[in-house]
């Protein structure tokens, strides 16, 4: 998105750019609510999310070329839809022409929204003298590796052994008591049954282990921008538009 160049009046002769107006634009707090709740987010991770939703809106101001913003940047985008008095009452008059979101529609004509990322990248680069932080800003040169959840994965190991290891001492007791009743074969039996359980059991410790992480923790733009979360190359598959003063 772009047109010409505007300012807009603040009183008496007084005017400031549409960078300028946007730098200091305050999202609704329910805004920010909302989408850390629906994604997991922690408190420093949606502040971050926040002042790269702004700089994108300053890209569609300034870029001269249409932008695709990353995914979590795009999550703010949609969340700031739905509050349509501040967007198109509060946000709209500081653009130069209205700003209208466009995702891909599954048509061969789609924009190629990973090359337009790749060139949002570029400008914010040229516009802000500065990298895209990569954990709201994923590289699409990077795959990032795949969550281990290792931390969560030891602790459910550690509590499977223990529980592990209580068996075996309970069982000896038991296979005592047993044998004295039944027979050793049959107290063999029972007893290396029971281990087999819990040999499985062991195998696979934390059946939920792997979401109970993303929800929790403060990565959250990690989540948005991985593999699993649509899209390509760390970009969303959507792109911004306006109506009239843009040029392509």
């Amino acid at each position: 998105m772009t047109g010409t160049a505007r300012t807009f009046p603040l009183s008496g002769q007084e005017t400031v750019s549409p960078t300028a107006a946007l730098t200091h634009y305050e999202f609704p707090p329910a805004m920010l609510r909302r989408a850390a709740q629906e994604h997991g987010w922690g408190h420093a991770f949606t502040d971050r999310a926040a002042h790269e939703y702004r700089r994108f809106l300053i890209l569609t101001a300034a870029a001269g070329h249409p932008v695709t913003p990353s995914r979590a940047v795009d999550a703010l985008w949609h969340e700031h839809l739905t509050f349509t008095r501040d967007y198109w009452e509060r946000l709209t008059p500081l653009l130069p022409a209205p700003l209208h979101h466009e995702p891909a529609t599954g048509e061969a004509s789609d924009t190629d929204f990973a090359a337009q990322y790749r060139c949002t990248l570029d400008s914010y680069a040229r516009l802000f003298g500065e990298v895209a932080p990569v954990d709201v800003w994923p590289d699409p040169t990077v795959r990032a590796a795949p969550a281990t959840h290792t931390a969560t994965r030891t602790a459910g190991g550690v509590r499977v052994s223990a529980l592990l290891l209580a068996a075996l001492a309970g069982g000896v007791a038991f296979l005592t008591f047993l044998s004295t009743r039944f027979g050793v074969l049959a107290a063999l039996g029972v007893f290396v049954l029971a281990l087999i359980l819990l040999t499985t059991a062991q195998a696979n410790p934390t059946g939920t282990g792997a979401r109970r992480d993303r929800r929790d923790g403060d990565g959250g733009g990690a989540d948005i921008g991985g593999s699993d979360s649509g899209g390509s190359d760390g970009g969303s598959s959507c792109g911004s538009s306006c109506g009239g003063g843009c040029s392509s």
